[in-house]
Formats: C-alpha cells, sequence, structure tokens
C-alpha cells in the first residue's frame, strides 16, 4: 500500500516542467531514446542524491552559504544551456556525428540540470518532511520512497518514448522552434534563480 502511495505520487510529478523536463525531450528528439534514458538516469541519480540529503538535514544545508553558491551555479548553468539552444538551434535532423553523442555526457547533463535546481530540493523536502510525519508512511519509509522514484522514473522514459514517436510528425522548423523555446524557458529559470540571490 505504501509503495502504491509512493508510485501515485511520483507519476503527479509529470506536471511540473522545469528545465529537466525540456532538456529530456530535446536529448530525446536529437539524439535518440537511448541518449534520453541516460539523461532520465542522471536525473534519478541526483532525485535518490536529493532525498538522502534531504533525510540527513538539508534544511541545515540550505540556512548556510551552500545555498548561495548552489543557486549561482545552478543559475548559470541553467543560462549557458539556454543560451546554447538559442544561438545554434538544431533542426533535430539526425547526422552521424549526432548519433554518437557520449552517453556519460547526457547522464552528467540529467544529473546537474536536476541536482543544481534548489527548487527540486525543496519538493523534497516537503515530500520527506509529509512522509516522515505519516505514523503510517513512516513505518515503511523505503517502501514509500522507493514507489517515489519509481513513479518519477517512469514519467521520465514515457516522456522520452513518446517524444521518439512524435518526431515523425514534426517538421524541421517546428522543432527549431521547440529549440528556441526550450533556450527560453531554461534561461527563465536560470534568471529567476539568479534574482533570488539579490
Amino acid at each position: 500500500m505504501e509503495f502504491l502511495q509512493g508510485y501515485l505520487l511520483g507519476l503527479s510529478m509529470i506536471v511540473f516542467i522545469g528545465p529537466v523536463f525540456f532538456l529530456l525531450i530535446r536529448i530525446s528528439l536529437e539524439f535518440g531514446t537511448s541518449a534520453g534514458v541516460w539523461v532520465a538516469i542522471g536525473i534519478i541519480i541526483s532525485d535518490i542524491l536529493c532525498v538522502i540529503l534531504s533525510f540527513l538535514g538539508v534544511n541545515t544545508f540550505f540556512a548556510s552559504n551552500s545555498k548561495f553558491y548552489l543557486t549561482l551555479l545552478g543559475g548559470i548553468l541553467l543560462i549557458l544551456l539556454g543560451l546554447k539552444y538559442l544561438i545554434k538551434p538544431s533542426n533535430l535532423i539526425q547526422t552521424k556525428n549526432k548519433q554518437h553523442l557520449h552517453y556519460l555526457s547526457c547522464f552528467v547533463k540529467g544529473f546537474l540540470v536536476n541536482f543544481v535546481n534548489p527548487f527540486v530540493f525543496f519538493v523534497w523536502i516537503g515530500v520527506v518532511t509529509y512522509a516522515k510525519d505519516n505514523k503510517v508512511l513512516n513505518e515503511h519509509l523505503e517502501v514509500y520512497f522507493l514507489g517515489v522514484l519509481l513513479g518519477i522514473f517512469s514519467t521520465d522514459l514515457l516522456k522520452v518514448f513518446t517524444s521518439r514517436q512524435i518526431k515523425t510528425f514534426l517538421r524541421p522548423t517546428v522543432l527549431r522552434n521547440l529549440y528556441l523555446v526550450s533556450g527560453l524557458v531554461l534561461v527563465g529559470f536560470g534568471l529567476r534563480l539568479l534574482l533570488l540571490l539579490v
């Protein structure tokens, strides 16, 4: 029962549309399903780390100067990624060079874009706090969080495979515009993080 509750919560997080959403879609469309899966693996590994840090008392971490530097790093990273898509948007027509994208790069991008986003930590702090305060869930925390993480991973994989299915119906100009929108979104999220430091 606890696993099901956690899994449903993980599935519900599909409604959150942030920088990792656009990164996942873009990589899947341009480099293929395997690359998208590695991005999803990077995202879920960073989520696991976020859960562990939340249990260890990440509130203290965020009360220190570490919050400032993490937010600064996150903002800069997202802006740089966004500018890359805006300055040189791809038409998503695969070439031999694109097909040889190193999967480690996909993993690192998924991990970093998710991990350096403080909003991800705030979400996990809320989830961990709720689970700890719930007497029923508190007795089966491992099972509950396994369900949450698998639910999130399932939605990310769904995005990956759905992206590949719709690619054949999209014209290059439409895909190019998708890159531009993704770039604007990433820059927007990055600026939002930096504004928190003002």
